[in-house]
């Protein structure tokens, strides 16, 4: 059962008020200190790492980089030469203007680590609805920055996971106060800068059974992509181009998984000429079947419940869905932190991603053998095991609140 933080028993020591000052202030403290020593480990880490490359640099966003200079940090925009949305681009040229400070490598990954630094506020500001007091969500975001996947994904590997990542925090936080629209909003922005924003939709679709979205609300997403859009339109590209990038991506690879540790682990490589489609219908209806589900027993609605089903998306939808890349349980990753500070019970659901994102990260990192992609298979579908139990007592009679625990959830909020 999912279980929110309660106090612990005192000791008589406490109960008498007799707890030393000194210790008061040291149990106050540490999680502010140890947040300190590992923000400064991770930042040097990041330094260290600054220049290590990888064939996924060389390949795509090095090149990427250089045409942006040829062709002028703007001009650039309207040209073919990328499969990344426009979003990221504008990122990137805006990069190119440190180029005589700053090697390309390194303001590749300065842009990871900006977008690991806004989502590490985010997590703060979830955390903090649950854990109002003291620098619990300070310890939480400090241990997001300094995460092993999290490391190696912006530091060492130079991707852009924890953009769309931060987004979908950003969506997930104002669900969690009630507010829709600017959920959708973010929502939208997430998907304009990578297709794996897609992981939120059937928790959107709880919602809006819910009635916490309505149904017009979801008409802002095709706006906003479209705005995101429009610069690069304005410079040469065309709609069509920017609106079908996401098919190139899918056709991309043809493989059924791309060290993803998900069910086509399992499957020949020669399975993808016919199974890719029947495998995203089948997908399609796992996740209408969970949809369905979550409306038709889940009581529970308060803050963990949400940041449980929140993290089954994220952890279902590449679990079944093919054509996956082993980066594609970032947000799991994330979210699963979040959880075990909100839920203690579940501290060691992010250490089950953890190991299994980098397992599967080992395949490209570090050309690892298969069996370590399998052993990362059998993680997540025991994960995922675990968290459908968890979800079950969302069903269960929700109690009802003492007014100190009302005064108290109502005062936090209005602190966020």
């Amino acid at each position: 059962m999912i279980q929110t933080r309660s106090p612990r028993r005192k000791s008589s020591a406490v109960r008498q008020g007799n707890l030393h000052p000194a210790w008061e202030r040291v149990r106050r403290y540490l999680p502010l200190v140890i947040s300190v020593i590992l923000i400064l480990l991770s930042i040097y880490v990041r330094y260290v790492t600054r220049a290590m490359t990888n064939s996924d640099m060389e390949a795509h966003i090095l090149p990427w980089y250089a045409k942006l200079q040829k062709h002028g940090p703007l001009l650039g925009l309207g040209k073919d030469f990328y499969n990344y949305t426009p979003p990221y681009l504008y990122l990137l040229a805006l990069a190119t203007l440190t180029s005589s400070m700053i090697a390309p490598i390194t303001s590749v990954k300065l842009i990871a680590m900006l977008f690991d630094i806004y989502a590490a506020f985010m997590i703060y500001k979830i955390v903090r609805l649950q854990r109002p007091q003291g620098y619990v969500p300070v310890l939480a975001s400090a241990l997001f920055f300094t995460g092993p996947t999290m490391l190696a994904n912006s530091a060492v590997w130079g991707q852009a996971d924890s953009i769309y990542t931060a987004f979908l925090l950003t969506c997930l936080y104002f669900l969690l106060v009630d507010r829709p629209l600017p959920a959708v909003v973010f929502f939208s922005i997430a998907l304009a800068f990578k297709p794996q924003g897609i992981f939120f939709v059937p928790l959107l679709l709880v919602m809006m059974l819910w009635g916490k979205i309505h149904w017009y609300q979801l008409l802002v997403v095709p706006v906003v992509y479209a705005i995101c859009m429009a610069p690069s339109v304005a410079f040469g590209r065309t709609w069509q181009e920017v609106f079908t990038l996401y098919t190139s991506q899918t056709d991309s690879g043809k493989a059924l998984t791309h060290n993803a540790a998900t069910v086509y682990v399992f499957f020949p490589r020669s399975a993808y000429s016919w199974l890719l489609w029947p495998a995203v219908l089948v997908a399609v209806v796992i996740f209408l079947i969970w949809v369905y589900y979550t409306w038709r027993t889940t009581r529970r609605r308060d803050v963990p419940a949400i940041i449980l089903l929140a993290l089954i998306c994220v952890t279902l939808v590449p679990f079944f869905l093919p054509n996956m890349r082993e980066r594609y349980y970032y947000p799991a990753d994330t979210i699963s932190l979040i959880l075990a500070f909100v839920a203690p019970g579940l501290w060691y659901v992010p250490i089950l991603f953890q190991i299994l994102s980098m397992l599967s990260y080992s395949m490209f990192l570090w050309a690892a053998p298969q069996t370590y992609l399998q052993a990362a298979t059998l993680i997540a579908l025991f994960t995922l095991i675990l968290l459908f139990r968890q979800q079950v007592s969302l069903g269960e009679p929700v109690k009802a609140s003492t007014p100190e625990q009302a005064r108290s959830k109502a005062a936090a909020m209005r602190r966020a």
